[in-house]
Parts: structure tokens; C-alpha cells; sequence
């Protein structure tokens, strides 16, 4: 009996171990599936499900201004990449005899200088030279002095025309005998003003036109405001001077005189003018700025596509020098008297050989040449007696400032001509014309 009670028990007992290992096996693989299809398992549906940890609401705005900002992004920069690019225009060579533009000024004479480059890329009678400092300014003359290295580049280049801008660099304090003069206070005004006359004037003395052109606004409104104020300096100083002031202001602001970063090229499409930081140019920018450089040009001189030579006011061998008195004065050419010989004949250049008519050969005869005057000393030539002594030019017989009368030129040549006629026709024509009976009367 106790034997019977004893397998029945161990039968049971292995019968429930069975069933706990596969309710085990079973637990598991509904967690599993559950995890897989995100369903309640077996503890969800006996328990209910778990509760998730509350977040705050603080925590949950940052992942939503993530996801919106960079939706903003990707919108922003597909836009750009679909927007159109400006093509540039290979240069072409230029004559050897090309008229010369120089550029100089800050960074923004860079972008003028690009702009014209590829404005007048066609025209070889017509070349861009760049002399820039993108830092530079009438500010800090300590560490760029433009109206003392203009004066060599001037004299390097011997351009035909000057092209000049600053100014976007120059909202800073200005230094004189160890003080800082801020923006707008009268003693920056006024040493500011003395440097852009001392420019204006050195640009004046040269004697070639010359365009300064208005700096453009920057991001910002306290920043376009100084920029405005400095136009107002230069306009009234580089008129004075006889220069032409270029204004691009209205090119690069809306209606209310804003700054804008996009706008329209040249062409009238909506491009972008102005990089990221306020402060660069484009390429469409820099076309556009080089636009009204050329138009103006292009009124003031005819350079450009209809071009018009503009007469000679210096030569290229003029320089400009600072006198004892320290003002700018326009040098040259230096002519020799001596070196090489002027010539000791008083006839014009380019005069034709004297001759006559001989009715009777019927031929045209050189007239004998008179003696060279060359054979005469120096101290007794035409050019020593004018520059040395003093004297009066001859007169010349037939020249312009001849006011003789009568004229014996035509009387003194006939005798020479006659007297070497026997020299020159044969003498049968002679004796023949010499037995021509007189005609006589009718009765």
C-alpha cells in the first residue's frame, strides 16, 4: 500500500514539473513575441500593462524644436541648391597699347575689380588693374596710409583711369597724437575729412578722371547709419576735387533705405547680393556693384563698348611729386636739350622737293638744293641762336608764320632754274626756240 501511495506521488510530482517547464517555455516565448510585436504577453495580461515613467513637459520641447529646426534647414538648403549660379566669362587678351583702369580701395574695390574684369572681359582695348588691401581704410593710416602708397601706384601703374572705395572698414575708433576719437564726434569728423581731401587731391593733381564710389551698407542698423554718414563726407570733398562720386546705395537696400541680402542682379532676377555674414559680396553682387561703376564711366569718359578715346591730360612718363612746400604737383616728361642733337635744318619735315615746269621739254624739273645749313658751327644753327641766345626764328619762305610780301620764293627758284637750264635740256630745243619768227601784224 505505502509502496502504491509512493509511485503515485512521484508520478504527480514529475507530471508537475513538466507542466511548470513548459508554462516556463511558453511565459518566455510570449515575452519574446510580445517584445517583437509589441503585444501584452502573459504577465501584461495576468498583471495589466506596465506604466511607463511620466516625462515632464520641459523635456519634450526640445525634441520638438529639434525636429522643427531641422525641417527649416532642409527646406533652406534645398532652396539654395536650386538657386541659379552666375557664370563667368573668360577673359580675353588684352592689346598691348590697352587702356588701363586701376582699382584700389578696400575689399570691396576686390569685388569691383572682379565685376569689371568680367564686364568688359570682350574689350581688349581696355584693362582692369587691381591694387587692393582688403583691410585697408582711411582709419588706420598706421597700418595701411592710402594717401601716402597711392601716390607710388600711380606712378607704377600710369593708369588712364582711377577707380577708389572705402569706407567698410572704417567704424572705428580713430587715433591721433596718442588719443581715440570715437564715430561721429567732431575730432574724428575732422581727421577723417583731412585724410579723404588728401586723397581726393592726390587723385586731382594726377590729372586723369577718377570715380570714387559710395561704400555699401552692412547688416545692422547702427551699422548702415555710419555707412550713410561716411557717404556724406565723401560726396562734397571728391566733387570739389573734379572727381565723379558713384552711388550704388539704392542698389543694395529696399525702399526705406534697408539693408537687403537678396535682390535683383543685373539681369532683374531676385538673386542673392550679400554672403551670410553682411558683409561679403556675391558674385551677382559684385556684377551688380561693377554696374554702376561702368555706367558712370561710361557717361563721364565713353570707355566701354561705344569707345571714345579720351584726350591726353598727362603722359606716361608724368610722375607726381611732392614739393618743398608739400604740395602734390604733377612731373614731367623731362625733355633734353642736348641729348640727341636736334637737327640744324630749318626745312619742314616732310616738305617735297622743289620743281618746276618746263614748257619746253615738257617736263617737270628738280630744282637744285641750296647748301645745308649743318655745315654751320654750333654756336651759329637756329636751335642755338632760340635757345641759347635768344633770338628770333628765321623767316622761312613759304612756311606759315611767313608774312613777307611779295613773295620772291617762286622768282629766286625760277632764276636758279633758269640759269641751270642749259645744264639740263640739250641745245638744239634752245636754238630752235630761239628761230621762231616774230608774229606779224595783219595788215
Amino acid at each position: 500500500m505505502i509502496r502504491k501511495s509512493f509511485l503515485a506521488f512521484f508520478a504527480i510530482a514529475i507530471g508537475a514539473a513538466v507542466v511548470v517547464s513548459d508554462i516556463q517555455v511558453s511565459v518566455a516565448q510570449e515575452i519574446q513575441v510580445a517584445q517583437a510585436r509589441k503585444r501584452p504577453g502573459l504577465i501584461e495580461r495576468l498583471f495589466g500593462p506596465r506604466k511607463a515613467p511620466q516625462r515632464s513637459i520641459r523635456k519634450r520641447a526640445p525634441s520638438v524644436r529639434k525636429r522643427r529646426t531641422t525641417s527649416r534647414r532642409r527646406r533652406t538648403t534645398k532652396r539654395r541648391s536650386s538657386a541659379p549660379v552666375v557664370k563667368t566669362v573668360e577673359v580675353a587678351q588684352k592689346n598691348a597699347d590697352a587702356r588701363k583702369i586701376l582699382v584700389v580701395g578696400d575689399y570691396v574695390a576686390s569685388g569691383i575689380a572682379w565685376g569689371l574684369d568680367q564686364t568688359l572681359a570682350e574689350e581688349p582695348r581696355l584693362a582692369v588693374v587691381e591694387r587692393t588691401d582688403g583691410a585697408s581704410g582711411l582709419v588706420r593710416d598706421d597700418r595701411y596710409d592710402w594717401n601716402e602708397r597711392i601716390l607710388g601706384i600711380l606712378n607704377e601703374e600710369t593708369p588712364d583711369l582711377v577707380v577708389f572705395v572705402v569706407g567698410a572698414n572704417d567704424r572705428q575708433d580713430i587715433r591721433h597724437n596718442g588719443e581715440r576719437y570715437p564715430v561721429h564726434s567732431p575730432e574724428w569728423e575732422a581727421l577723417y575729412t583731412q585724410r579723404i581731401d588728401a586723397v581726393a587731391d592726390t587723385l586731382n593733381v594726377y590729372g586723369r578722371p577718377f570715380f570714387w564710389v559710395s561704400a555699401p551698407p552692412l547688416r545692422g542698423t547702427n551699422a548702415t547709419a555710419d555707412i550713410a554718414y561716411f557717404n556724406s563726407l565723401y560726396r562734397p570733398l571728391v566733387d570739389g576735387a573734379g572727381g565723379h562720386f558713384v552711388d550704388a546705395w539704392n542698389g543694395f537696400t529696399n525702399a526705406t533705405g534697408q539693408y537687403i541680402t537678396t535682390g535683383p542682379d543685373i539681369d532683374g532676377q531676385n538673386k542673392a547680393l550679400r554672403t551670410g555674414d553682411g558683409i561679403n559680396f556675391t558674385s551677382a553682387g559684385k556684377l551688380k556693384l561693377a554696374y554702376y561703376v561702368d555706367r558712370d564711366i561710361r557717361r563721364a569718359t565713353g570707355f566701354g563698348s561705344a569707345f571714345v578715346d579720351l584726350l591726353a591730360s598727362v603722359t606716361q612718363s608724368s610722375t607726381i611729386e611732392i614739393g618743398p612746400d608739400g604740395k602734390k604737383r604733377l612731373v614731367g616728361p623731362v625733355l633734353s636739350l642736348s641729348d640727341p642733337q636736334p637737327g640744324a635744318r630749318i626745312e619742314l619735315a616732310g616738305k617735297p622737293p622743289a620743281s618746276f615746269y618746263d614748257p619746253v621739254s615738257g617736263r617737270m624739273l628738280a630744282l637744285p638744293e641750296r647748301a645745308s645749313s649743318a655745315t654751320e658751327p654750333e654756336e651759329e644753327t637756329v636751335q642755338y641762336r632760340l635757345v641759347i641766345k635768344g633770338e628770333a626764328l628765321p623767316t622761312v619762305t613759304g612756311r606759315i608764320d611767313d608774312f613777307g610780301w611779295p613773295r620772291d620764293e617762286d622768282t629766286g627758284d625760277l632764276f636758279v632754274a633758269m640759269t641751270a637750264l642749259d645744264d639740263t635740256v640739250d641745245g638744239e630745243g634752245a636754238d630752235a626756240a630761239e628761230e621762231v619768227p616774230e608774229t606779224q601784224p595783219a595788215e
